[in-house]
């Protein structure tokens, strides 16, 4: 791969999207509700199958569809998230936690980050933990009052920015709506499960221990995600806003809220290839961005699988007219694939569909959604990189010529 005559693309130019990225992006903005509330449809009317649920809207009509199952809201739901809110914003203000500075953004500037996250969900869990066991709340509230709680965070994620007290993306991404909603859902729905069957099977243990494991990871390397291209380059709209605090939370729960419904047994054997799967999946991630970060943070001199890492000096300039310098790894994992890193996120998303069993399209949605979210984001995150590092970018795709899968894709 070559650049045109070899000339460097301006980094001080941003991206204007074309006509049909305007375009696709209106579409996802408009229907993205209806989606998740579909999504909610299918769990409570129609016992999670996709199929019957569609079948019945080709014959009644989208809009006759969802204008008789909309979900309603109620003034303990909306009470109870308001709580989770403040709970949240009083543990990201007031807990103890280090400040790290963020990469140089586009317009040359180094913001600092307040991270407490990994302190934030040891709080919340053993909040949840002793209110339960006193009887303060029932364990499964959320999943009881699933309906009303979807109609809250719809409308909730629909707001503007707003305020400037700290910042409102990362305390979405991580707090109120994604990375830790994440723990407190899965917990709900298991408990759900318990109540209603008298049991916690294998499965729903597995993935909420698992999604957990990942969590505590995430809040554990919280300065990582300041490093990736969400962190550096997503502005605060709705791909922030309504992503993290309504579609995760729903569709990145949809196996915990599948086995709260229909508990699955596994085999050993086969729950043990899921986890081996999801342990693999989560190492190729995890050690990715590790070699990645002390490869740059030690600049070059970090050696990976017994040999000194190879990577390529580039320059870019930001906004401010400022000339700046990094490295391009080409080993360990960055040497086989251009974002190895989605691959290993890939993997371990689909052990936990797997864990459902043949539950139909419902709990491996997350994973479908995650493929065609990966293989977009490769040439997504490739045309900025190409913008910001120019012909350099080009040499860096010609010496690791694959995007995920070495010889396939």
């Amino acid at each position: 791969m070559t650049s045109p005559k070899g000339e460097r693309p301006k980094d001080q130019q941003q991206l204007r999207p074309s006509a049909i990225t305007e375009a696709i992006s209106f579409i996802l903005c408009t229907t993205s509700p209806l989606f998740v509330i579909y999504y909610w449809i299918v769990y409570h009317y129609f016992d999670t199958s996709i199929t019957a649920a569609a079948r019945t809207a080709s014959s009644e009509g989208l809009i006759q569809f969802f204008a008789t199952r909309f979900p309603h809201p109620n003034a303990a739901a909306i009470l109870g998230y308001s709580a989770w809110l403040a709970l949240q914003a009083v543990l990201y203000i007031y807990l103890p936690g280090t400040e790290s500075l963020g990469p140089v953004t586009p317009t040359g500037r180094r913001l600092r980050y307040k991270l407490n996250g990994l302190a934030a969900w040891g709080a919340t869990v053993a909040l949840w933990a002793i209110g339960t066991t006193l009887g303060v709340f029932d364990p499964a509230y959320i999943a009881k009052n699933w309906e009303s709680f979807m109609w809250t965070i719809n409308v909730f994620a629909l707001h503007p920015r707003i305020g400037k007290m700290w910042d409102w993306r990362h305390f979405f991404c991580t707090r109120t709506g994604g990375i830790l909603t994440w723990t407190v859902i899965d917990l709900s729905f298991a408990a759900f499960q318990y109540q209603t069957h008298g049991q916690l099977t294998n499965t729903m243990v597995a993935v909420v221990f698992l999604r957990g494991w990942v969590v505590v990871d995430f809040f554990v390397n919280e300065d990582w995600f300041l490093h990736t291209l969400d962190g550096m380059y997503e502005s605060f709209g709705f791909y922030n806003i309504y992503g993290f605090s309504a579609m995760m939370p729903v569709l990145w729960s949809l196996q915990t809220q599948y086995l709260a419904k229909h508990p699955t047994e596994l085999s050993h054997l086969h729950l043990l290839g899921i986890i081996v799967l999801y342990v693999v999946g989560w190492y190729i991630r995890f050690s990715a961005d590790y070699q990645k970060v002390q490869f740059r943070q030690t600049r070059g001199e970090y050696p990976i699988w017994g040999k000194r890492g190879k990577g390529i000096k580039v320059s870019y300039q930001t906004s401010d007219g400022k000339a700046h310098q990094t490295l391009l790894l080409c080993s360990g994992w960055w040497g086989l694939a251009r974002h190895a890193n989605y691959t290993g996120s890939t993997m371990y998303t689909l052990a936990l569909c797997a864990a459902c069993g043949n539950g139909g399209i419902f709990p491996y949605t997350e994973g479908i959604i995650l493929i065609g979210l990966h293989i977009h984001r490769c040439y997504r995150d490739e045309e900025k990189c190409a913008a910001k590092y120019g012909a350099d970018w080009y040499e860096y795709c010609r010496r690791v010529p694959w995007r995920m899968i070495p010889g396939v894709f």
